[in-house]
């Protein structure tokens, strides 16, 4: 099984050292951190370098690393004003990564939308909007470029970037330097997809397999009235024998993130993604084979 991990919003609440201990009781060794998120430590400078060598510290002297940042925003905010004012925070947490022992920063791309930025839109498939976040995300690779760091983006198939062949064709754009996808088949899958994963979720491993140093643990879900959510592990309509399978075949040493649960929850996920993993190596079927990345 891949290495685990967990994002702080889990914890959500808890200080730093009530996480640490959490985390510890179920065996995580990794924690995708929100610098934004108080913690118990220098919470009124919530973007200090001090702060950040604190927190690291800490999590390192408990043997959890800091394996990449929590960034997200909304890149395509309708308001350019707004937009500015979380690039520019963006900016700013990026500048962080060396302090927390990370090369890498996550965000989402988000929506054009006039008040949801989970919310899909006419205006998202423009050719206009793809330039504009190409222009954005641009940007943003550079200020990691210099940092020594990696931005991480991760799709949604609400978002300006809702697919994997947009995923590719960003890659393609930019290049590969201080740019990268987290593997996070959950974000991409359509209704129609649910009736094909396999074939949905080895084209995602085909398309940026190679270019994920990090994957994500939750699931899919799609409501009657056609509503789109990702939910926590094992109460969707995704399969995860088969995400675990082309992760063991494919990525085997990237760390594998928990999001979107409740500490009471935590251990029944893990659970939950255990019992996948022994299925899901267990059907021996040929998954392709891949070159795993990842650092902290």
């Amino acid at each position: 099984m891949n290495p685990l991990g967990f994002m702080s919003y889990i914890y959500m609440g808890l200080s730093a050292e009530e996480m640490l201990r959490e985390a510890k009781k179920h065996g995580l060794r990794y924690i995708q951190l929100d610098p934004r998120q108080k913690l118990g430590v220098m919470d009124e400078e919530p973007l200090s370098p001090v702060r950040a060598q604190r927190l690291r510290a800490l999590f390192e002297e408990g043997g959890i690393a800091v394996i990449g940042l929590s960034g997200y925003t909304n890149l395509m905010l309708p308001d350019p004003a707004k937009r500015e004012q979380k690039l520019r925070q963006l900016e700013k947490m990026i500048d962080l990564c060396p302090h927390y022992g990370t090369r890498y920063i996550l965000t989402e791309t988000g929506s054009l939308h006039p008040t949801n930025s989970w919310r899909d839109c006419p205006e998202n498939r423009t050719a206009e909007a793809w330039e504009q976040l190409v222009g954005t995300i641009g940007r943003l690779r550079d200020r990691a470029v210099e940092n020594g760091a990696v931005l991480i983006i991760e799709g949604f198939v609400n978002n300006v970037l809702g697919s994997p062949r947009q995923a590719v064709q960003l890659t393609q754009e930019l290049g590969s330097e201080g740019l990268e996808i987290v593997m996070d088949p959950f974000n991409y899958l359509t209704q129609d997809d649910l009736l094909r994963q396999r074939e949905a979720m080895t084209e995602l491993f085909d398309a940026v397999g190679p270019a994920c140093p990090m994957a994500h643990a939750k699931d899919a879900l799609y409501a009657e009235d056609g509503t789109f959510t990702t939910p926590r592990v094992g109460t969707g309509q995704a399969d995860w024998p088969l995400y675990a399978e082309l992760l063991a075949r494919r990525l085997p040493e990237v760390p594998l993130i928990l999001e979107h649960a409740k500490p009471e929850e935590v251990g029944e996920c893990l659970e939950r993604i255990a019992a996948a993993f022994k299925a899901g190596t267990g059907r021996g079927q040929p998954a392709g084979e891949g070159t795993a990345r990842h650092g902290a």
